[in-house]
């Protein structure tokens, strides 16, 4: 065999061992790509299918017990409790917690704004409940007292796009046969003051009544029966209330608002 044939085999034999060697390391090198992880979801407590939500204290209890420090729980529209494991990512998160379900958030009066001299006629404090200050009294801020002067206060409502507001109640204490609290909602475009009454009271602002003098009350500021409204962004969300009593037996506690994230 010519010796130039000879060469020409044995290079071809050696290429395709190399070539073999190298796709096989390949092969074994090739990187794995990461699997994408969803959290868990459970849920733990089913309504019956044609049973409607319940939005009670005690049920929302439930919520926490049954969901626990480590989950995010909430309640379905068909009255189901759901609860879903905290992905690490959002551990530290705010809004982005939230799932699809009913919520709720409780703002106290006195953690509202003021409006003009309100401000040094309100100071409404309460004593006990194991209080104790380091100058050795055990009072602590816990209501808006009234006078016999209107004054009036505004609170802010921060909720996320797309949540649909589906009620707002106040909360307060009426002993006056001559005094009240009032409330109202409303939005305010980002360019504007003027505002926008979109519950179904209008520009009503409603009110414990200037004769009721039953004691604790609570009333809609937000009616259950009306439909939703979607908060909607370019708008600030705004509670106000007001409060007037020449006897001083009026106190306001705050409000309560119920909201659903589709």
């Amino acid at each position: 065999m010519p010796r130039h044939m000879s060469t020409l085999r044995t290079l071809t034999a050696l290429t395709a061992v190399a070539t073999l060697s190298t796709a096989a390391a390949e092969e074994r090198g090739k990187p794995i790509a990461p699997q994408a992880t969803t959290p868990a979801v459970v849920v733990t407590e089913k309504a019956a299918p044609q049973s409607a939500p319940t939005y009670s204290d005690p049920r929302m209890e439930s919520v926490a017990r049954t969901c626990g420090a480590d989950a995010i729980g909430s309640i379905t529209p068909d009255g189901a409790i759901r609860c879903q494991s905290k992905p690490a990512s959002l551990a530290q998160s705010g809004p982005q917690e939230l799932l699809a379900g009913t919520y709720y958030v409780s703002i106290p009066a006195i953690a509202c704004t003021p409006q003009g001299s309100a401000a040094s006629a309100v100071a409404g404090q309460c004593s006990g409940g194991g209080t104790l200050r380091t100058d050795g009294d055990n009072f602590f801020p816990c209501v808006v007292n009234a006078n016999a002067t209107r004054n009036t206060f505004i609170c802010g409502l921060d909720l996320p796009n797309g949540a649909q507001i589906q009620e707002v109640i106040a909360y307060g204490l009426d002993y006056s046969t001559a005094g009240y609290f009032e409330a109202s909602i409303w939005s305010t475009g980002d360019t504007t003051f003027a505002p926008s009454y979109f519950s179904s009271f209008g520009g009503t602002w409603q009110s414990s009544g200037v004769a009721f003098n039953g004691g604790f009350t609570s009333f809609a500021v937000f009616s259950a029966s009306q439909p939703p409204h979607t908060v909607t962004a370019g708008n600030r969300y705004t509670i106000g209330f007001g409060t007037r009593d020449p006897n001083t037996s009026v106190q306001f506690y705050g409000f309560r608002a119920r909201y659903f994230l589709p």
